[in-house]
């Protein structure tokens, strides 16, 4: 009752229910931090898109055809999902640095406040941020140590047919094709996942904004 109390006073007041100004750097930074998010996910997206082009390519190279260049057109695609890891890999970190900064930043925010009840609920507030974002980057590292694990068969793959391009060459190579094109099939359902854990948790992070 009384931590509701001083919520309706704080709404009373004009202040946020987490108790920071609404010019705070706290609430600055979550705002960044949403955009990075977003960022993130559509980087995400990008890398879906190309990665079942591969998976298409590596099928029509399964059938023995290659009328139209599917290896030249794998090694593109493979070249430019490479290049979107390693943007995902930098706008993860950017994710990352910015949760730290909010987190900090925030946290200074709370040491200035007198009322032990406002300082309770605020801190409860940090301690679900954390935790909520200790979520998703575990689930970012798996998905990207899986990742790195599939770009890897990919590029062995990439080697093989450039040193050995023939039907009996890819007629040897399909018990990798398979794996590759079964963990290609894996990642693209994980990524859905994690992409809807990042919707979910900038939304979250958008509601201490300041733009909200």
């Amino acid at each position: 009752m009384k931590n509701a109390l001083l919520v309706l006073i704080a709404l009373c007041i004009g202040l946020p229910v987490n108790g920071r100004s609404q010019n705070s750097d706290s609430l600055n930074i979550a705002g960044d931090q949403a955009v990075s998010m977003n960022k993130l996910d559509d980087l995400m997206g990008r890398a879906q898109k190309r990665l079942s082009y591969i998976m298409t390519n590596l099928g029509e190279l399964s059938d023995n055809n290659d009328a139209n260049n599917n290896f030249d057109k794998f090694k593109e695609n493979l070249d430019d999902l490479g290049s979107i890891r390693s943007d995902i890999k930098d706008r993860v970190e950017r994710v990352r640095d910015l949760q730290g900064q909010r987190i900090a930043a925030w946290t200074k925010e709370v040491s200035g406040m007198t009322d032990k009840d406002m300082r309770k609920i605020t801190n409860d507030q940090i301690d679900a941020a954390k935790a909520d974002f200790d979520a998703l980057d575990k689930q970012l590292r798996e998905v990207g140590g899986d990742a790195n694990d599939l770009m890897a068969l990919l590029e062995d793959l990439k080697k093989y047919f450039a040193s050995s391009f023939s039907p009996d060459s890819i007629k040897t190579s399909q018990p990798m094709v398979q794996k590759a094109t079964a963990s290609a099939q894996e990642m693209l359902k994980d990524t859905d996942a994690l992409r809807n854990a990042i919707s979910k948790s900038k939304q979250k992070v958008k509601g201490t904004s300041s733009g909200t």
